[in-house]
């Protein structure tokens, strides 16, 4: 089996959604498939509508058995504005290539009809243009397309995030695909709602990768950076969304009532945030703001950790929250759906409300000061962890790959 994946971004890039293509991928070829990963040039978030701006070479490499192909990014301003107006079109295929946040990758389109793959595998949401590329190529050739759009579902009665990942051309993608990835029930019955069949939607969440998630170092930090009392762990992507902002604002709330505690955030990070902390940051001396780690400090971070947060409200599964669990880390997320799925269901943490420093803060200091409740929450937590160890994950999604393809051949 030839499977293409379509994906914005890819390794050495580091996301979580990243990361788990690059585990299946790795998974698939070990068990004698072939893979190839069509993808852009882009090595950050940013770098999709900033020329130059943190990029990969325009080529074609192998990484581990798995071939990956790299494609330029149009940032022509003119042309991309131009297209924008086709995506005012009350045409669902119309608006999936053009409209916001499209752009433009010369050659992909080409190169996926050129492929003789068996199965084209596309996401994730909000990224449409390349989903569309993966999903008419597969029409064009007639074979199976497949999807994990991660829908972001954002908070309880606030649409402020739903609305970029569940528009209707979206929807409309996902229910002409043969199959639909979700990482969680809560996603599963959002699409359902939505109107894609149940017959189409599976629930194959990502997993980790234990080696390189446990067994690091409780004495990093204090050892490395001089961290001298706990340590709250802001792991990956930092931005607004992620629920970062509000996670420094409830540590120099606790701060100013005298905690030692220090906040570590560890990971790339949006330019607004760069612009925020570059102000608020200040005279925080407990705050350590460190920048992508390589991926056998991971396990460190994770294991010198006290606490990990992670208050975001724009997550498809969390895979941050597992990794913590799997090192008996209790967590701390934004009250969305599909954390509270997994946090309910774990009793490894708790969820605040997004963006509320005051409640986050509370949440902190509750845990810091109650060693028994870290330690019961991690344990907790480490059960669900073991839910998404090893291959299984693969294999599930594997399996669906194989059965599109059966099924297509028929």
């Amino acid at each position: 089996m030839h499977v293409a994946l379509v994906l914005p971004r890819f390794f050495p890039y580091r996301g979580g959604y990243e990361n788990s293509l690059l585990a299946l991928a790795k998974y698939l070829v070990a068990h004698n498939h072939r893979v190839t990963v069509f993808t852009t040039i882009a090595d950050d978030l940013e770098s999709f509508w900033l020329p130059s701006f943190k990029t990969f070479p325009e080529e074609q490499i192998s990484v581990d058995g798995v071939v990956v192909r790299r494609f330029p990014i149009h940032y022509n301003a003119l042309r991309r504005r131009a297209t924008r107006l086709l995506g005012l079109a009350p045409y669902w295929r119309w608006k999936a290539q053009y409209w916001r946040p499209s752009f433009l990758v010369p050659g992909l389109s080409e190169a996926l009809l050129a492929s003789d793959a068996d199965l084209f595998h596309i996401g994730p949401l909000p990224y449409n243009s390349l989903m569309y590329a993966g999903l008419h190529a597969g029409e064009l050739r007639g074979v199976p397309v497949v999807a994990t759009p991660c829908s972001h579902l954002g908070e309880p009665g606030n649409n402020a995030v739903a609305k970029h990942y569940l528009q209707p051309h979206q929807v409309a993608m996902l229910q002409h695909c043969t199959k639909v990835f979700c990482m969680t029930q809560t996603e599963r019955d959002r699409l359902h709602e939505l109107g894609i069949s149940p017959d189409k939607l599976a629930i194959t969440p990502f997993g980790i990768d234990w080696q390189s998630t446990v067994g690091g170092d409780p004495e990093f930090l204090r050892q490395k950076y001089k961290v001298d009392g706990p340590a709250v762990l802001h792991l990956g992507m930092k931005a607004f969304e992620k629920g970062s902002e509000t996670l420094v604002e409830a540590m120099k709330i606790l701060w100013a009532r005298g905690s030692n505690a220090w906040l570590v955030m560890a990971g790339p990070s949006l330019s607004t945030f760069d612009n925020y902390i570059a102000t608020a940051g200040k005279d925080c001396p407990r705050l350590l703001n460190l920048p992508p780690f390589a991926d056998t400090e991971k396990r460190d971070f994770l294991a010198s950790a006290t606490v990990v947060a992670q208050p975001s409200r724009v997550e498809s599964l969390g895979l941050v929250l597992i990794e913590a669990w799997a090192n008996c880390k209790p967590v701390i997320a934004a009250d969305i759906a599909v954390s509270r799925e997994l946090v309910t269901s774990s009793g490894g943490g708790v969820t605040v409300p997004f963006g509320k420093a005051e409640q986050l803060a509370a949440a902190i200091e509750k845990m810091l000061s109650d060693p028994q409740l870290r330690q019961s929450m991690g344990a907790g937590g480490y059960k669900k962890a073991m839910e998404y160890q090893g291959d299984t994950p693969w294999q599930r999604t594997a399996q669906e790959f194989e059965q599109a393809v059966a099924h297509g051949q028929r």
